[in-house]
């Protein structure tokens, strides 16, 4: 039998060129909220080390630079999270699900903490609680749920 006449087989080992639609849905939330936790951290560091800063304000601006690098690894983390998920191998990608859907528990069960009059991160400092950082926990959990979702959908790779 010649080549031509047999029937055309396609390698096994072979991976897509692109990941699909819903790992690139979950990379680019996760991706988004690494900008925001990078800008947070950029304006802390601006504000934080202004001139004008009365001293009054000194140990709150102390604070904020004192969180800059922490913020700039967490940001690191998010986009080490989002390329797993968009061109990881599965094991890899896993790990990346797991992590996105568990720190959409954290963010849920932190924002009932909050609604519950627990604060679990000590911000208010025994002052009322906001209901800004309520939605925006919703918010983050539902976005970090919603990458973990789109991010373990999907065909096996390996």
């Amino acid at each position: 039998m010649t080549i031509l006449a047999s029937p055309a087989q396609a390698p096994s080992d072979v991976r897509p060129s692109s990941p699909s639609l819903a790992r690139l849905v979950a990379a680019g939330l996760v991706a988004t909220m690494a900008v925001i936790v990078f800008s947070i951290a950029i304006g802390n560091q601006v504000i934080g080390s202004s001139r004008t800063i009365v001293p009054a304000q000194g140990d709150v601006a102390l604070q904020l630079v004192a969180s800059t690098p922490l913020l700039v690894f967490i940001g690191l983390l998010h986009v080490a999270v989002a390329f797993a998920l968009a061109h990881g191998r599965d094991g890899l990608r896993i790990v990346a699900v797991l992590a996105s859907g568990l720190t959409s528990l954290a963010a849920a069960s932190s924002a009932a903490m909050l609604a519950a009059g627990v604060d679990p991160f000590v911000l208010a400092g025994g002052g009322p609680i906001s209901t800004g950082a309520i939605g925006l926990l919703v918010i983050a959990a539902v976005v970090y749920g919603t990458a973990a979702v789109a991010g373990g959908s999907g065909p096996v790779e390996d």
